[in-house]
C-alpha cells in the first residue's frame, strides 16, 4: 500500500510538471506574438514607403506632386479612420515647415522632393522623417528656381 501512494504522488507531480511546462509555452507564444505584431519588418516598411520614395528627386514635375499630395492624402485617410494617426499619417511641409497644397503647386515648374534636413526640422530627440516603426513622417517639397528642363544646373 505504501509503495502505491507513493506511486500516486509521484504520477501526479509527473501530471503538475507536465501542466506547468505547457502553460509556460503557451504563455511565451503568446508574448513572442504580441511583440513581433508591433514591430514591422523591413519588408513591410519599404513596401509603405516605396510608393512615396518613387516620387523623390532633384527635378520633379509639378503634375507629380500633385499626384504625390493625392496619394498621401489618400494615406492619411485611412490611417486617420483606422485610428493609426500616430506612425502612418504624413506631413507635406515646403522648406519653411509651411502644409504644401496641390493649390500652391503649379503644373508648369518642377519641385525637389525629399526628406528633411532633420537639424531644421526637429529637436534632438526625434526624427523628423520617420515615425519610431520606420514609416515616412515628412516630405519637405521646394519649388526649384532654375531651369526646368531636367538638367542640372
Amino acid at each position: 500500500m505504501e509503495n502505491a501512494s507513493k506511486a500516486l504522488i509521484i504520477a501526479g507531480a509527473i501530471l503538475i510538471s507536465i501542466l506547468i511546462v505547457t502553460l509556460g509555452v503557451i504563455i511565451y507564444n503568446n508574448v513572442s506574438g504580441i511583440a513581433s505584431g508591433t514591430n514591422l519588418d523591413s519588408q513591410e516598411i519599404t513596401a509603405h514607403n516605396s510608393p512615396f520614395e518613387g516620387y523623390f528627386g532633384n527635378y520633379v514635375s509639378g503634375s507629380n506632386v500633385k499626384a504625390l499630395l493625392t496619394q498621401v492624402q489618400a494615406n492619411n485617410s485611412a490611417a486617420n479612420r483606422n485610428d493609426e494617426a500616430i506612425g502612418n499619417v504624413i506631413s507635406v511641409i515646403d522648406k519653411d515647415g509651411n502644409a504644401v497644397t496641390s493649390s500652391s503647386i503649379r503644373t508648369g515648374k518642377m519641385y525637389t522632393v525629399g526628406y528633411p534636413n532633420n537639424e531644421e526640422f526637429s529637436d534632438e530627440t526625434e526624427d523628423a522623417r520617420f515615425w519610431s516603426n520606420g514609416y515616412i513622417k515628412t516630405i519637405v517639397v521646394v519649388e526649384n528656381t532654375t531651369s526646368s528642363t531636367g538638367s542640372k544646373p
